[in-house]
């Protein structure tokens, strides 16, 4: 009896720290993905905010390039107008089987990236 005593105590310290280890495993998780996540953030953000310049002055160019070559101070601008409007009806039409699914999968692909790895591990 005073055996079973003594294992209790060592039992319920044991639990304690088995506790205390997945909190903070579960704490170090968290952090790491939210810190990719930031990285990913900032990333993007500098490589949209690049592309939207590349993107505004190459209409531009190809504005008063297209303006030129018709002869009309404004036409080529109305013109590459159109191309955008014709490129936004075509993004909105596809939108949800090319952009929104594949892109909701990649996130979820990443978050469960750990996860699915330490799964394909145990079964082999």
């Amino acid at each position: 009896m005073k055996e079973q005593k003594e294992e209790e105590p060592g039992l319920a310290g044991k639990i304690k720290e088995y506790v205390q280890i997945r909190k903070d495993l579960a704490i170090l998780t968290i952090a790491d993905k939210a810190s990719v996540a930031a990285g990913g953030l900032v990333t993007g953000g500098i490589l949209i905010f690049v592309g939207l310049l590349i993107f505004f002055f190459g209409s531009l160019g190809l504005g008063f390039y297209l303006s030129e070559l018709i002869g009309n101070s404004y036409a080529g601008f109305f013109i590459i107008t159109g191309i955008y409007i014709l490129i936004t009806i075509v993004i909105l039409l596809v939108k949800d089987n090319y952009i929104k699914k594949p892109l909701a999968n990649s996130i979820i692909k990443q978050i469960l990236k750990d996860r699915n790895e330490s799964i394909y591990e145990k079964q082999n």
